[in-house]
Order: C-alpha cells, then sequence, then structure tokens
C-alpha cells in the first residue's frame, strides 16, 4: 500500500476538519497529493405529485467548491511540505458517493473523521463512515478528533491469506509514513488455561505466522490467547499505537455491529485511529 492520492471525505464539523488536517499530514509525510470532497445529501426518493430533493443553490456547483476550499484553507494546518490540494463535492447519499468517488480517482486511501455515537444513535441515524466502510474497495482510515499524526501502527492478523493481504498493507501505510509497525494475533482460548501461556507455549498455527511474518515484513508477532476483540482492544490500551489495521468484510448495512464480527466491533470501539482493508 504505497500513498499517492489521498482523499480526505469531510463535512463542516470537528470530525471533518480532523479527516482534512489528518490526510495532509499523511500527504506531506508521503509525498501524495489530497482531494477534498464534501458529499452533499441529496434524496433519491419521489413520491407521487412530490419532486424528488435536489441540492439547494448554494450547494450545487462553484458556489458548493468555493465554500469548501474557503473553508478548509481558512484553517489549513502548517506543514512542512505542503501537499497539492485539489477539491470536489459530490451529490446523493454520502456513504455511497465518498466510496464511489474514492475509487474514481483511482486513491490509495480515503479517511474520514470518526464521530463518537452510541449504538442506538447508529441504527436510528445510520453511520457515515461506517457506511463508506462498508462500500469502499479502498482502504478507509478512520480518525477520532484530536488525533494526531501516526507514528506508531499495531497490525492485527491471522493465519489466511487474507491475514497476510492485511499485514502486507499494513507495512506499506507504516513505510509510507514513516511509522513503527507491531503485529498481533490472536489464539481461541483453551479450557483453563492462563492466557499468558500464549506468549510461551504458541499454538503451531501461530508458529508458522510468526515464520511467515518475519519473511514478509521483518518483524515479531506477538501472541495472545482469548477472545479476538478483547484481546486485541487490551492491546492497544498497553502499546499506545495511534492507528489500528484490520481486515473487514464488505457488505450489510451501515451502524449495525453483528454479535460475531471483530472487525465492526473493533472500528467503533478501538479509542486511537482504525485503518480498514477491505477483504
Amino acid at each position: 500500500m504505497q500513498l499517492t492520492h489521498i482523499v480526505a471525505a469531510t463535512d463542516e464539523s470537528d470530525a471533518g476538519r480532523q479527516a482534512v488536517w489528518t490526510a495532509l499530514e499523511l500527504a506531506a509525510s508521503a509525498g501524495a497529493q489530497v482531494t477534498v470532497v464534501r458529499a452533499v445529501h441529496v434524496g433519491r426518493t419521489v413520491l407521487a405529485g412530490v419532486p424528488g430533493a435536489v441540492p439547494d443553490d448554494d450547494e450545487a456547483g462553484a458556489p458548493a467548491l468555493e465554500r469548501l476550499q474557503r473553508w478548509v484553507e481558512a484553517d489549513l494546518p502548517e506543514l512542512r511540505n505542503s501537499p497539492e490540494i485539489n477539491y470536489a463535492v459530490a451529490f446523493g447519499l454520502p456513504g455511497v458517493e465518498i466510496a464511489r468517488f474514492g475509487e474514481q480517482e483511482h486513491a490509495d486511501l480515503i479517511v474520514l473523521g470518526r464521530k463518537p455515537r452510541s449504538r442506538l444513535t447508529r441504527l436510528l441515524l445510520g453511520d457515515t463512515a461506517d457506511a463508506v466502510a462498508r462500500r469502499s474497495r479502498l482502504p478507509c482510515l478512520f480518525v477520532p478528533v484530536g488525533g494526531r499524526l501516526p507514528r506508531r501502527v499495531l497490525v492485527a492478523v491471522d493465519g489466511s491469506e487474507r491475514g497476510m493481504a492485511v499485514l502486507r498493507a499494513a507495512d506499506g501505510f507504516a513505510q509510507s509514513i514513516g511509522a513503527e509497525l507491531s503485529v498481533l494475533t490472536v489464539e481461541p482460548a483453551r479450557p483453563e488455561e492462563p492466557a499468558l501461556l500464549a506468549s510461551t507455549t504458541p499454538a503451531t498455527r501461530s508458529t508458522r505466522l510468526q515464520e511467515q511474518v518475519r519473511g514478509a515484513v521483518g518483524r515479531d508477532l506477538e501472541v495472545r490467547r482469548g477472545e479476538p476483540a478483547e484481546q486485541i482492544l487490551e492491546a492497544v490500551e498497553q502499546l499506545g499505537p495511534d492507528v489500528l489495521v484490520i481486515g473487514s468484510h464488505r457488505g450489510g448495512p451501515a451502524g449495525v455491529i453483528e454479535a460475531g464480527s471483530t472487525a465492526r466491533r473493533l472500528a467503533h470501539t478501538a479509542p486511537c485511529a482504525v485503518l480498514t482493508v477491505p477483504l
């Protein structure tokens, strides 16, 4: 995963501002260009005798672009190597149009601000960032307000080929911005066995995975045992990474965290930024 073009999806909120700041800092570190895009919600449903919704005049075309550019440039961070910045406005459902825009622009990464919401709020109002991750064929970086330029990256992998693809993406991301990479795997818990034994007596799968990890990225593998989401969140608390990288399946309703979805739970609850790699 080499960063040459980053799309920052934004709105006029603190979370949207954070997405732009993070994208610009990443681009400055990686030598990439940035496109800042704002998605304007436009209803597509037409009822009998009721015209479909259209954007207001001040949200359409050139006025919207000028407003977006003024808003961003009024608060640009000072960067040593300022990246090239382009601006765009997309109309439609934000969760759909942002993902579509990133793919059309051949971007390497989509950056979105993560707004803290309760589970009930997500169910009632939906979640644009989650909807983008569900649809995007590109990696998506969700950044919390107040986040900093990533210097430490933690990736959670398993022994599958998909897991190795996530590892390679995490390594490419870390190398592009000069960050340190740590690698973690979680083994299923064994009845009546202390979880601490995982690091001293890893399973055969983890031993083979250690060899794969060293061969692929030259890093050691930390092995833990227990419930995957709990162990990964505990590692985040202990190691303090700026970004957690996870593989994420596409499709399904946005905002709903299934009981068996480790990736969805981590994306919504990890205290750091989360990079989802589509599987």
